[in-house]
């Protein structure tokens, strides 16, 4: 009797020694547990979210001012049976309200956030003439040379008096190149087609354009800031002027040429 009522008293101080190391466990513990759950909702915060301007854009017109006379057509010399006797100068074409096409218009400053062009473009010979005339791509773009003519073409493309490339192209034969200079490239046709000739202007800026039959141009999803607006034209050079681009703003930029 004496034995089982110390028994009793043993089990009890088990079990209160058992509930007192439970309660010291979790006491030990409490700072660690506190710091995971402040930890979590901390972490559970919302993130500040970083918005940049909303780009803006770049429209415009590329003129000439004061009397002008349209160029006489290109006389041939080969190939009159296909070609005819002439074919037009391309080399300057205006309209009645004096818009100049074939301008090519780039915008120097800007950062590249994301890819604005088609890396491939096409230059191909048509009606005995290359289409387009004039260009622009971007370094690193890939051209296509095409012969949509049922005689043998020739393209012969410089940047200066450097040879690119100079490729002979059958009507069924087609050539891909890579642009990897940046600078004006004029393209001939040298089987004896004197009156051909072309411009691919390849560019490091992803923001450009060329001018339509009207003369205008347009220049999309400029990131806000300074920069220059530079455009150019085989005939009568260069101008460049400072735009400045506002948050989700359009700019109007117009070049007059006298």
């Amino acid at each position: 009797m004496i034995q089982a009522s110390i028994n009793k008293v043993r089990s009890g101080s088990d079990r209160i020694f058992v509930i007192m190391g439970v309660v010291g466990i979790f006491i030990s513990l409490s700072p660690q547990i506190s710091g995971v759950t402040l930890a979590r909702q901390k972490n559970s915060s919302p993130k500040e979210t970083v918005i940049s301007p909303a780009p803006g854009s770049i429209v415009g017109s590329v003129r000439m001012v004061g009397p002008y006379k349209k160029l006489e057509p290109l006389p041939v010399f080969k190939n009159k049976e296909f070609c005819g006797s002439s074919v037009p100068d391309e080399s300057l074409l205006v309209n009645v309200d004096g818009g100049i096409e074939n301008a090519v218009v780039i915008l120097h400053g800007a950062s590249n956030h994301f890819e604005k062009s088609s890396r491939k473009i096409v230059l191909d010979n048509k009606a005995c003439r290359f289409a387009p005339h004039v260009q622009v791509a971007r370094l690193g773009s890939e051209v296509v040379l095409r012969n949509s003519d049922p005689i043998l073409h020739d393209v012969h493309a410089r940047l200066n008096s450097n040879t690119l490339f100079n490729v002979g192209l059958p009507t069924w034969r087609q050539v891909k190149r890579r642009l990897t200079k940046a600078g004006i490239v004029k393209i001939e046709c040298e089987v004896l087609h004197t009156w051909m000739s072309a411009f691919i202007v390849v560019t490091s800026s992803p923001y450009f354009a060329v001018t339509g039959a009207d003369g205008r141009f347009s220049i999309a999803g400029v990131p806000v800031g300074d920069y220059e607006l530079e455009v150019w034209h085989e005939r009568l050079g260069r101008q460049s002027k400072t735009v400045t681009i506002l948050e989700g703003l359009r700019s109007e930029v117009n070049f007059d040429f006298p």
